[in-house]
């Protein structure tokens, strides 16, 4: 049963934000709770898109998969996230395969439901526009710093994206989900990603099994987001109160991990 505590949820994430109450009672109402274990599959490649997903809790990993077995992480998804957009067009299929990382809970709002309120409220429409043209911004960026930043900067920079929601100057948090995952995700071999972890230990970054302690987020801010040009806004790992550029970043997550000092 999708529960008030819910629907709340929904009107504090940018995509639901300020729709009419009756735009937002539809998604509410035909919407599906699901609970996905770890390495579930939640959809293929291929598959008719007829869903649209948002993350409730847990980690949803989103990958491409070659004829011999190769697989390419392509995004990671959690709390608050939205995916699944191809849901919107009609006979559309999904361009990713999606797999629960850690166990989640998610919103299943299926596709007829999605593309009726579109044609009812062109925002929407502009909304899942927006949300596209994100992940396309996201998809550039990434291409940037592998052209640009060295493997530890860009283990940093994911470092900052995870402990975005986190209070003080600098604190401790645990990695939500396997480190061979994050290295997948960073297009790097386990190895590589253990080294890069070791070369951040001069700019405060200590880790002990799944914990990560970052002395001061300021120092790893400067080692990271000077070889980036991501502007105000477009980034979730910059910290506003320690690099000017983030200053109107809306990116940081709502939930809190680890224990800030």
């Amino acid at each position: 049963m999708i529960t008030e505590e819910i629907s709340t949820f929904l009107r504090g994430l940018t995509f639901f934000a300020k729709l009419d109450e009756g735009t937002l009672n539809a998604f509410v109402k035909s919407g599906r709770l699901c609970k996905y274990s770890k390495k579930r599959n939640i959809f293929m490649q291929g598959d008719e898109a007829d869903r649209l997903f948002v993350v409730l809790s847990g980690w949803v990993k989103l990958f491409r998969e070659t004829v011999e077995g190769e697989e390419a992480v392509v995004a990671l998804f959690t709390r608050g996230d939205v995916f699944g957009e191809a849901a919107i067009f009609g006979n559309a299929g999904y361009p990713f395969s999606a797999e629960a990382a850690e166990e989640t809970r998610i919103l299943e709002i299926p596709s007829p439901t999605l593309r009726e309120q579109a044609l009812a409220n062109h925002e929407v429409m502009a909304r899942i526009m927006n949300s596209m043209s994100r992940e396309m911004r996201n998809l550039q960026m990434e291409n940037e710093h592998l052209a640009l930043m060295s493997a530890p900067q860009r283990v940093g920079c994911l470092i900052l994206q995870l402990s975005s929601g986190m209070i003080g100057k600098g604190g401790t948090f645990s990695f939500p989900y396997d480190k061979s995952l994050a290295a997948s995700r960073l297009g790097m071999q386990a190895e590589t990603f253990s080294r890069a972890l070791t070369q951040l230990k001069p700019v405060g970054v200590t880790v002990q099994g799944s914990e990560v302690t970052v002395d001061k987020f300021s120092t790893l801010v400067e080692y990271c987001c000077n070889h980036c040009s991501s502007l105000p806004g477009e980034c979730s790992g910059s910290r506003g109160e320690d690099c000017e550029r983030a200053a109107t970043c809306p990116g940081k997550k709502l939930i809190k991990i680890g224990k800030p000092d």
